[in-house]
């Protein structure tokens, strides 16, 4: 039979965080997607883009903003023939959501006439066919998914919640901002010095009435080191420090909601070390407004 008379099928990869792309979980999904569509002589699909990498499917952000999403608006549009298989580790890679909106998901793609194999048991769930026990056994799957990741969610938001009720006296994680480190002994934040000065400099010369773009040129022609891994300073990154509160010492913790980043609470005083005082400026106004910085 030649690849354009097999039955497609497409490998749909999920991952909840860019740290597993350190370990085995992507080449071990691939390679038992490539081995299942060899086996059963089927024609897998080159489609990288059908990977959700660092995508939650606690919240459904895979099918709201994620390569699933744009899978099923294919499906819809019939751009992905019926009798196609889309192979999957297990159901929790597509939903993790209530039973309910999983159940849907679920439905929505078999009803399309698309085959969904989950790869660690070999079980075929297809449109009319897949039998009163199949389908018992994809709800205890979806249900145990979604209870896993709503005890994880609310474990992980009680530590944070006490990680942040002591944030005045203890430091949170070692990410801080890029003028700053965390102490050997993990115990507090210690300033760098060159780019304390560097911080400094950007606020006394925006204070002065120089714009983002005139500070970028020096910084870059003086060959002053920048931060990150950047290609140099750029007017929107100057933005962000002169907007920045953390050079005052103060700390926003966030949470995501709806996949986007959000304040939550109030801000944490003195949390990081102070390396620019005395600052005024206008929220109101533009990234170069005028402000004043004493040392």
């Amino acid at each position: 039979m030649s690849a354009a008379e097999r039955p497609r099928a497409y490998s749909y990869i999920r991952m909840s965080t860019e740290l597993q792309l350190k370990g085995d979980s992507l080449r071990r999904q691939l390679a038992a997607s490539e081995a299942y569509a060899a086996t059963n002589g089927l024609d897998l699909v080159a489609d990288n883009r059908l990977q959700d990498i660092g995508v939650s499917a606690f919240k459904g952000a895979n099918v709201a903003d994620g390569a699933l999403g744009i899978f099923l608006n294919a499906v819809k549009a019939g751009k992905v023939p019926r009798g196609s298989f889309l192979l999957v580790e297990s159901l929790d890679r597509l939903s993790r959501q209530p039973v309910s909106k999983s159940l849907t998901l679920f439905l929505s793609i078999i009803n399309a006439g698309v085959n969904i194999v989950t790869l660690t048991d070999n079980r075929i769930y297809t449109e009319g066919q897949s039998e009163l026990q199949d389908l018992l056994i994809s709800l205890v799957v979806m249900s145990r998914a979604h209870d896993e990741s709503q005890t994880k969610s609310r474990r992980i938001g009680a530590a944070w919640a006490n990680k942040r009720a002591h944030a005045s006296t203890k430091p949170l994680t070692a990410m801080c901002p890029a003028w700053l480190k965390l102490s050997k002994d993990r115990s507090r934040y210690t300033i760098i010095e060159t780019r304390a000065t560097t911080i400094r400099r950007i606020f006394d010369d925006s204070a002065a009435g120089i714009g983002n773009y005139l500070i970028t040129k020096r910084l870059n022609n003086q060959k002053v080191s920048h931060f990150g891994r950047s290609d140099g300073w750029h007017p929107s990154y100057i933005a962000k420090i002169l907007k920045n509160r953390a050079v005052l010492g103060e700390f926003q913790p966030h949470k995501l909601i709806n996949g986007k980043r959000k304040p939550d609470g109030e801000a944490v005083r003195n949390y990081f070390p102070a390396v620019v005082c005395g600052i005024r400026c206008n929220a109101d106004t533009d990234s170069s407004a005028r402000r004043t910085s004493i040392r």
